[in-house]
C-alpha cells in the first residue's frame, strides 16, 4: 500500500464507462477500446475494483467540452455522422 508523505495511505481512484469501447479514436490513437474493456474485466476478475473507488464520468455538455476542445473541433463532432463523413474527409485529417 502507498502512503503519502504524512503518512496517510492513498486510494486510487478510476475513471471507466462501459460506451469506450464504441467509439473509433483513429488509426495511431493510443486509446484502444479493447485494451481498456481488457484492463476493466481484470480489475473486476481479480478482485482489485475492491480496492479503489470507481467512477462512471457524466456525459459532458457542449459547453464542458469547450474547455479541452476548440469551437471548430465541437462543430466538427456535432456534424459528423457515418452517412456524411466522405464530406468531412479534410477535417478528419485535421481532427
Amino acid at each position: 500500500m502507498a502512503f503519502t508523505s504524512q503518512g496517510a495511505k492513498k486510494k486510487v481512484c478510476y475513471y471507466y464507462d462501459a460506451d469506450v469501447g464504441n467509439y473509433y479514436y483513429g488509426q495511431g490513437h493510443p486509446m484502444k477500446p479493447h485494451r481498456i474493456r481488457m484492463t476493466h474485466n481484470l480489475l473486476l476478475n481479480y478482485g482489485l475494483y475492491r480496492k479503489m473507488e470507481i467512477y462512471r464520468p457524466h456525459k459532458a455538455s457542449g459547453e464542458e467540452m469547450t474547455k479541452y476542445h476548440s469551437d471548430d473541433y465541437i462543430k466538427f463532432l456535432r456534424c459528423i455522422r457515418p452517412d456524411n463523413m466522405s464530406e468531412y474527409s479534410k477535417q478528419m485529417q485535421r481532427f
